[in-house]
This record gives C-alpha cells, sequence and structure tokens, in this order.
C-alpha cells in the first residue's frame, strides 16, 4: 500500500477527474488525500478521501455571489489567464508551506497544472510525481495546434508552416514569464532550485511522466507533447446534487415524450450565463422541440422565462443520468462536461465562453459529431438553423455513436492508476533526474 498526494486547484470540472483517481487508487488498496482549496472540502470529504487544505487565495470564494464576480473576472478573453494566475501567485507561500507538510509522509504525488509549488516541493524533496494535464490545448503542440480564444484567425496561419505557432509560443512563454515572479522569489527565499523552465508551460511537467486524462479520440499524440506522457482516456466521475423529488420530476418530464435537448454549462461558465438560457427556451420552443435546462445556483438566469410543459429547469443533475436520455446537448465545451456528453453518444453543440473551450468545440467539429458557435453568435437568429440540422442531419447521431461507444472502452480511470502503480513498482530511480 502506498501514501499518495493529489494536488488540485481549480473549478469542481478540474477536481472530479482526480477525485475518480482517488477512489480508485483507494479500492486498489492505496491511501490517498487531495490537497485543495477550502471550497472543496464538502465534496472531497463526501466522497470518504482524506482532504488537505492546500491554502490559496481562491480560499476566499466561497458564496454564490463572490463566485460569479470571480468568474466574470476570469473569463475575460484577454486578461482572463493573467488574472487566474496572479490568483494562484498571491498566497503562493502559504501553498508551499502547507504542500510541503502534506508530503511528509508521500510515496508518490499527482500535480494538476495549477499546482504551481508541486513540482519544486517534489524536486527538493527527492518525490516520485506524475503531472497531468486534462485537455489538449495546454501542451500547445505546434503540429496540433490549439485555438488560442482571443485569436481564432491564428488557425488559418498554421496552414501555411507550424513555424508560425513555434514563434507565437515563444512569445507567449516570455510574456507570462513575468507573471509568475513570485514563485521565483520564493524559491529565492528558501533556497530551493526554481522550476525547470516557465512553471505555466514546460516547467509543469515531472520527468516521471506526464498523464494526459482524455480520450486519444479526442486528441491524438503528438511528437512536441512532454515525454513519458501516458494518455489514459477521459477519468469519468460525476456526483450526485439533486434531492429524489428533483429526480423523480425529471425523469417524469423526459418519459412524457420525444427526447429533449438539454442545455447545460458546467461549474463555472453557469456563473455568468446571462441570456444563455433565455436563448435556448427561445430556440427550443421556434423548433417545436422539449428540452431540460440546468441552470445552476442562479435563479435569475431563468427568471424571464415563460414556464411551460415543454421546458424542465433544474439546478444540477448528474451528467450520467441526463445526458444518455438526450436528443442534443448544448453546453459550454469545458473538458469534464464534454467528456460525459462525449461518452452519452449524442450530438452536440458547443457555446464556447472562454480558456480550451474554443479548441475543444473545434475538435468536436472536426471529429463530426457535432459544431461549435461562438458564444457572440448564440442568437436565436444563428443558432436555431445549427441546431435543427444537429438534430436533423443523422451523420451527427451515427458519429456521436462510434466515438462515443470507443470512449466508453478506454476506462481512462483504470489507465491514469495503472501508470501511477507502474511508476510506484518501478524504484530505480536516479535522483539527479530531478535536477
Amino acid at each position: 500500500m502506498a501514501n499518495i498526494l493529489i494536488t488540485c486547484f481549480g473549478s469542481y470540472g478540474d477536481l472530479h477527474p482526480y477525485i475518480a483517481l482517488a477512489k480508485n487508487l483507494q479500492d486498489r488498496g492505496h491511501e490517498v488525500s487531495i490537497g485543495s482549496s477550502i471550497i472543496f472540502r464538502v465534496q472531497i470529504e463526501s466522497e470518504k478521501i482524506q482532504f488537505i487544505h492546500l491554502r490559496s487565495s481562491l480560499d476566499q470564494y466561497e458564496t454564490q455571489t463572490a463566485i460569479r464576480n470571480f468568474m466574470k473576472r476570469i473569463f475575460d478573453p484577454v486578461r482572463g489567464g493573467e488574472l487566474m494566475i496572479n490568483e494562484m501567485m498571491e498566497n503562493i507561500e502559504d501553498t508551499y508551506l502547507d504542500t510541503l507538510k502534506a508530503t511528509e509522509k508521500n510515496d508518490i504525488v499527482i500535480s494538476n497544472p495549477l499546482s504551481y509549488v508541486t513540482p519544486i516541493v517534489c524536486r527538493d524533496k527527492n518525490i516520485p510525481w506524475l503531472s497531468t494535464i486534462l485537455a489538449p490545448m495546454f501542451f500547445l503542440s505546434v503540429y496540433d495546434p490549439p485555438i488560442m480564444s482571443p485569436a481564432p484567425w491564428l488557425q488559418k496561419i498554421h496552414r501555411l508552416s507550424p513555424f508560425t505557432y513555434r514563434l507565437l509560443f515563444s512569445v507567449l512563454k516570455g510574456v507570462t514569464k513575468k507573471w509568475t515572479k513570485p514563485l521565483n522569489k520564493l524559491c529565492s527565499h528558501y533556497q530551493i532550485p526554481p522550476p525547470n523552465g516557465n512553471p505555466l508551460f514546460e516547467g509543469q511537467y515531472s520527468p516521471y511522466g506526464t498523464l494526459a486524462m482524455f480520450s486519444k479520440y479526442f486528441a491524438e499524440p503528438q511528437v512536441d507533447w512532454p515525454i513519458n506522457t501516458t494518455l489514459t482516456g477521459f477519468p469519468l466521475f460525476s456526483v450526485e446534487m439533486s434531492t429524489n423529488e428533483k429526480l423523480d420530476n425529471l425523469q417524469a418530464f423526459i418519459s412524457a415524450g420525444e427526447a429533449p435537448i438539454v442545455f447545460v454549462l458546467g461549474s463555472s461558465a453557469v456563473n455568468i450565463a446571462d441570456d444563455f438560457y433565455s436563448i435556448s427556451a427561445d430556440i427550443s420552443r421556434k423548433l417545436n422541440k422539449r428540452a431540460v435546462l440546468v441552470y445552476g445556483e442562479h435563479d435569475d438566469s431563468i427568471e424571464h422565462i415563460s414556464p411551460g410543459n415543454d421546458l424542465f429547469f433544474i439546478n444540477y443533475v448528474s451528467y450520467e443520468k441526463i445526458f444518455p436520455q438526450a436528443s442534443l446537448i448544448v453546453h459550454q465545451g469545458g473538458i469534464g462536461t464534454l467528456a460525459h456528453s462525449m461518452a452519452a453518444q449524442h450530438p452536440l453543440l458547443i457555446v464556447p465562453f472562454g480558456f480550451d473551450q474554443f479548441d475543444n468545440g473545434q475538435r468536436i467539429e472536426k471529429l463530426g459529431i457535432g459544431k461549435y458557435l461562438p458564444r457572440k453568435k448564440y442568437t436565436v437568429k444563428e443558432a436555431t438553423p445549427v441546431i435543427k440540422e444537429l438534430l436533423v442531419n443523422k451523420k451527427y447521431k451515427i458519429q456521436a455513436q462510434i466515438i462515443g461507444k470507443k470512449i466508453n472502452l478506454e476506462q481512462g480511470v483504470d489507465c491514469a492508476c495503472d501508470t501511477i502503480e507502474l511508476l510506484l513498482r518501478n524504484k530505480k530511480y536516479d535522483s539527479t533526474t530531478m535536477d
């Protein structure tokens, strides 16, 4: 039995894959803990996983109002990324001290991309560790270049030469280097080796290996990915937060007619939905289709929608319960929501709000299982014909079933845990690899 620590920050969509790993590793006899923000304590402990508080600036966002205001800032298409890094760097010394203490008895550590101090702690203490990536965009491959949300036009330039993206990524690394100055100052203060490269990019990857926790059918491996990368498949996990009464009412609605369109915005974009749900309701009614709107905690997102027997409103529902019963799934394209929707084997419409969602949406369109429509074009006029095509044209349904069946056979959680156990069994580590 091994003692394993997982360090994770971000949204619930970021957390859930690591809960899936933790529960599987526990079933295999290992002692597992998750270090994260205080806001995730209840969720982690409810899954009977040991929670370790790693202090960070994210701890302050405990109320729905605070979360909504925070999401509005970080989803800014130009400065959102910088604001998110600033949040993680603000209390970086507290995060470091807590991580240092948490790793006292660990045999191995698993880190997510926002766990910036985990690599430097593991290198300094010579603890084997694995880095992780949840979406292919963040590998920044010049051979499979991502759509950068502020500049989708760059994709056209890449058709001429990958050199364009090499230059772009070099500039991006240079610009963002100043964002991580607090981490370098921390290393200097405690006299520990600084990150190997930019901690937002190459500096986050472990020499022991990286878990690419998505499907090979979603993105194929590239030669410029980090060494020792294992493509695991999606680590599917969901939690139910609705009451039995709500679930019974939902099931009654679904059973009363044709399969509905499901509109959902994950755990982050749902806080900045604006008119997304009212537009969705209007589209459904224009097409004479039934719909389920999963709207989260903010009632004002649906307050202007006229109720009716054709619409069902629910704040939360487990994706594995609702997605398989849909005719079409419309969502923001976050990687967690995307994984469950692809596994459900129905056509998709991706309406990205930020970050990797633009890139994820384009990949869905390339796969032929759905469409991708920018948020500013998600209007009744422009989205209605797109949704109608996805419902009528059978090629999307057929392709969605083909890809979905393959994804369900991948067993992403087991593959990731097999890789972790392989590292645990291999005791022939050269400490110089950590330098």
